[in-house]
């Protein structure tokens, strides 16, 4: 029994033995900075608590963590930083089109006279402001990299002369800044420099160059407008031959000048037999109340009513269109004066859309021979007095905000791991 007792024993000490290493295992990270704490006071022979230790940690982490960078910060702003000048500028773009009249359908498919493109012009100017293009342009006539990358310019700020062209857009990214205001239609922009001299000549040489890219625009919307008016005059005139061969081959297939005279004859003919025949018959019933219906002038009265009878039914066959021996022109005058009453709508609407074209393009080319949009340019850059940038105290302390929130986040999270882990 008492060999029994002792393997029970050895197999609960076994158990407590390996539960105690667990909960060691489990508390080694949260109990480093203590045993830590300990050895350093063992070593130093310093009557340190632990809890003391980590508070002087806390310190020497906000030292190296907030104060040096808030320093070093201040060392560059205040020190190291170079001086920034600004030049400003703001102009509008405008347009000198009227509002339509109401006739002149085409032109305002052309878009001659459509005020509000100046919104699109405008924005295309703020993405040309900061393009590849406009730097090409400023570098044939002011040396860009040499201005950026002078020896005098602190390290974070300066070019390096021999950068791909990527680079320089990256970094003229950097230089300018531009804002359109949709409500005043006011574009702004701000270029930096190294000098006064640099920072004028540079953003002079911007407006020129904007205002060279709204007189392209502008050019290049007065020939498509003209183009178009063109191309559209050149379809009606297409249109209208059309419908003139359509008119000629129809008159020539109906043997009828004009359908319609014709037609007005006819019924004027018609109403002819028909008033004859209303006062032979009226004869015939007087002559029959006193003759009888062997006698001459009776039989000779009938074949006069007999003879009107059948021009009057040929007449009006030839009107309708009905029966074999109907026409004498091929078709019945209905069904022909319709043909010709569609070609003559036909005709109208292709002579008057012929004529309102040429009116457009006249008007477009009245257009092409004035500017139709232009640069307003109301604040001219001029040479800056003071260096604005960099902002010296307001940089240090967004530096300090900064490493003090993300030192206050590393030790937020440094003790909620630790109280965790307990």
């Amino acid at each position: 029994m008492s060999d029994k007792a002792d393997v029970k024993l050895a197999v609960a000490e076994a158990k407590s033995a390996k539960e105690v290493k667990e909960t060691k295992e489990q508390r080694v990270i949260p109990l480093r900075i203590d045993r830590a704490a300990a050895a350093i006071a063992r070593k130093t022979d310093l009557n340190i608590r632990p809890r003391q230790l980590r508070r002087a940690l806390l310190k020497l982490s906000f030292a190296v963590c907030v104060l040096l960078p808030s320093l070093l910060g201040g060392l560059y702003f205040f020190v190291i930083a170079s001086e920034r000048y600004a030049a400003r500028a703001s102009f509008a773009v405008r347009s000198m089109d009227s509002v339509p009249s109401g006739g002149d359908f085409l032109g305002a498919i052309a878009g001659l006279s459509s005020v509000g493109t100046t919104t699109t012009d405008s924005y295309i100017v703020l993405e040309y402001l900061k393009s590849r293009e406009l730097i090409d342009k400023i570098q044939a006539d002011f040396d860009l990299r040499e201005a950026f990358s002078k020896s005098s310019i602190d390290f974070l700020y300066r070019l390096d002369a021999g950068a791909p062209i990527e680079d320089v857009v990256a970094y003229w990214d950097w230089m300018i800044t531009a804002s359109y205001d949709n409500t005043s239609a006011i574009l702004n922009f701000e270029v930096e420099a190294f000098s006064a001299q640099d920072a004028k000549a540079i953003a002079t040489l911007i407006v020129a160059y904007c205002q060279e890219l709204i007189n392209q625009l502008s050019e290049q919307a007065r020939k498509d407008a003209v183009r178009f008016a063109q191309k559209e005059v050149a379809t009606a005139e297409v249109r209208l031959k059309v419908i003139r061969d359509e008119m000629r081959k129809f008159r020539s297939s109906s043997s009828a000048v004009d359908p319609t005279a014709s037609a007005a004859a006819q019924v004027q003919l018609v109403a002819g037999i028909e008033t004859q025949l209303i006062e032979l018959r009226a004869r015939l019933g007087t002559l029959l109340a006193s003759l009888d219906e062997d006698s001459l002038p009776v039989v000779q009265l009938r074949k006069q009513i007999s003879s009107l009878e059948t021009q009057l039914i040929e007449k009006q066959t030839e009107v309708n269109g009905e029966g074999e021996d109907s026409t004498r022109i091929g078709r019945g005058l209905s069904s022909l004066l319709a043909d010709y009453e569609k070609l003559q709508v036909d005709m109208e609407f292709a002579q008057k859309a012929y004529a309102t074209s040429l009116s457009s393009l006249e008007r477009a080319r009245a257009e092409a021979d004035r500017q139709q949009r232009f640069l307003a340019v109301f604040a001219s850059p001029s040479t800056p007095e003071i260096a604005i940038y960099p902002y010296r105290v307001i940089n240090t302390f967004l530096v300090f905000i900064s490493a003090l929130i993300l030192w206050s986040i590393g030790v937020l999270l440094a003790y909620s791991i630790r109280d965790h882990m307990r």
